[in-house]
């Protein structure tokens, strides 16, 4: 894709080159050019960086796994097996302390990049998840050797502290899903949305001057079904065919169904439905 990108680009400045040089028109085409190309070449390098940093991430949790599984802290501990363990735990918890820093740059990048997908933001936060296990992990450990009577400083004195920020981090990734899977719904007459500065002319508004206040918060995994109460209804906001169909309760009153919410929400995750 970038490679189709770059060539179109110079295709474009090739067929400049060969117009009139002295044309304000196509200078300021060519400073257009130029500025895409160089829009381009940043976004490529920040998603570069970003993959890089994933890669990294990775390789960090693959070689913890490894110096896990050459932890046994069962069975007698003389001197040496007890040094032994020691630097196989204080590996531990240095890849730990890397892919942290890692993933805190990753977690910036991201914060400050709207071209970032959907994807991408679920890869760094399922790579948060795998932190917060590995750090339970150690702390588990951590036990364990206290247990054999074998005393590691290093790992003693960040106990306290990884059981605490765990709890934190705990808690905000369950609040970044809760942000992730967040969706909002409106119902209303046509005068109603008019009101709400929601409608306006036919088109939904949501950026600028729509109340905001108006609209339901919901999460996108429970909600299922959505009560018109009303014996017309029409979705104004555009959600795939296929993904919702609207029935009717006890009252004759319509009901939106959603079938698959993965890809009802898809497109926004504002709902406005119309009634009458």
């Amino acid at each position: 894709m970038k490679l189709k990108t770059l060539s179109l680009l110079f295709a474009t400045a090739v067929l400049i080159a060969g117009c009139n040089g002295n044309s304000s028109a196509n200078r300021e085409l060519q400073a257009r050019n130029d500025s895409l190309l160089v829009a381009i070449e940043q976004r490529d390098a920040s998603i570069d960086e970003m993959l890089e940093c994933i890669r990294i991430v990775e390789e960090g949790f693959s070689k913890i796994n490894e110096a896990q599984g050459r932890v046994n802290v069962s069975g007698e501990s003389d001197l040496n097996r007890k040094e032994k363990l020691q630097e196989e735990v204080q590996y531990i918890i240095s890849q730990l302390e890397r892919n942290s820093s890692y993933i805190d740059r990753l977690k910036k990048m991201v914060a400050g990049n709207e071209k970032a997908s959907k994807e991408l933001k679920g890869v760094i936060a399922n790579l948060e998840k795998q932190l917060v296990e590995k750090n339970s992990e150690l702390v588990t450990l951590g036990e364990q050797l206290k247990q054999k009577e074998i005393h590691i400083e290093e790992l003693n004195g960040i106990i306290n502290s990884l059981t605490r920020d765990n709890t934190e981090q705990e808690f905000r990734i369950i609040e970044k899903d809760k942000e992730i899977n967040r969706v909002w719904y409106a119902i209303g007459t046509k005068k109603e949305l008019k009101d709400e500065k929601i409608l306006s002319g036919g088109d939904i508004l949501l950026e600028k001057n729509a109340n905001m206040d108006y609209f339901t918060v919901a999460d996108r995994n429970t909600i299922s079904e959505i009560e018109t109460h009303a014996k017309r209804a029409k979705l104004l906001s555009l959600h795939p065919d296929g993904s919702y169909t609207f029935a009717e309760d006890s009252n004759g009153h319509k009901v939106l169904k959603i079938t698959d919410s993965n890809a009802f929400w898809s497109i926004t995750r504002h709902l406005v439905i119309q009634v009458r």
